[in-house]
């Protein structure tokens, strides 16, 4: 086995990374990282279901889809992230707390009395310190989790404060739990620099062969093409998600209104607009602009600003309008 600290907070790398060790060697891998503040999405979740929009954007919050199933987490400069990838054999049976129990047992080595939950998660004292997620690809796994350190609990419930009442999809739902921070659980915590040291010393102690590895600069050049093409675009992180229909009233220059979208792929497939300012012919007018355009705010944004201008709608104001959408 090999063992690597990424050097990046960059949550577009280092999710690549994962997908790279992966898929392109045979070797056995346990990685450490820690992102700067970013949102991690499950495979099959409807992201913008998922997050505070409007907190995200404000706030610069990286939005990344990783490889594995599960829920939204939200990571920051006191979350430690861990990953391992193993070979299983055919028919092999695979559970989380196979994966999960050497984190257990190196936690317990600095006082933290961690027990696995069924909702794949880590506890100490019935909070949660640890959400986990897995993938396989053919006869390789990925498992994968958080470990909250120092995090700032106030923001990721800010980043992750949605309104899902807006979307009707069958895409995988978070399970908001419980969380602490392992800090708050020890006397005199380390940095989280020491943290991460002190877990993977245990690792290593306990697989005596692990190697250190480092990255080439072909291993950095195709994760980071891995990262261009993939994991940094819109359409992978928003546009993968399950088809789904956006439900949002509001009002148009005073008067109500009723919204609904039908999204597939990312993209705008029917638009049905219930409102006293535009008229049927308006409508379908908007219907046309906003067709196969992205759910996103600068396409639609873009798209509005160009009808209210061909239309000469002066009295609707534009802000109004594109919070209807989003």
């Amino acid at each position: 086995m090999y063992y690597l600290v990424s050097s990046s907070n960059d949550p577009y790398f280092n999710i690549a990374s994962e997908e790279y060790l992966l898929k392109n060697f045979t070797d056995e891998f346990f990685l450490l990282y820690i992102n700067e503040p970013s949102i991690i999405v499950g495979k099959h979740q409807n992201t913008l279901s998922e997050i505070n929009l409007d907190y995200v954007e404000a706030n610069g919050i990286k939005v990344v889809r990783r490889l594995s199933g599960g829920g939204t987490v939200f990571h920051d400069s006191g979350n430690l992230n861990f990953c391992f990838i193993r070979n299983i054999a055919a028919n092999e049976d695979i559970s989380f707390k196979r994966f999960t129990q050497p984190i257990v047992n190196a936690l317990a080595t600095i006082g933290i009395e961690a027990s696995f939950s069924g909702r794949h998660d880590l506890l100490v004292k019935s909070k949660k310190i640890s959400g986990n997620a897995m993938h396989v690809y053919k006869k390789r796994v990925l498992s994968h989790g958080t470990l909250l350190y120092t995090s700032q609990i106030g923001k990721l419930s800010s980043a992750l404060k949605s309104n899902p009442s807006f979307f009707q999809d069958k895409a995988v739902k978070s399970n908001r739990s419980r969380v602490a921070n392992i800090s708050s659980f020890l006397p005199s915590p380390p940095s989280i620099e020491e943290f991460t040291q002190q877990i993977l010393g245990h690792i290593r102690e306990v697989n005596p062969n692990a190697e250190a590895y480092t990255f080439s600069k072909e291993d950095l050049a195709a994760i980071e093409q891995l990262q261009k093409e993939k994991f940094g675009t819109w359409e992978w992180n928003y546009g993968y998600s399950p088809k789904y229909v956006f439900l949002k009233d509001g009002l148009l220059s005073g008067k109500p209104a009723s919204l609904s979208l039908k999204i597939e792929k990312g993209r705008i497939k029917s638009v049905e607009l219930a409102s006293e300012i535009l008229s049927p012919e308006l409508i379908d007018a908007l219907s046309d602009k906003l067709m196969d355009n992205f759910h996103d705010r600068k396409d639609i944004k873009e798209k509005l600003q160009q009808f209210l201008e061909e239309n000469e709608l002066k009295s609707i104001n534009a802000a109004e309008f594109l919070n209807l959408f989003l």
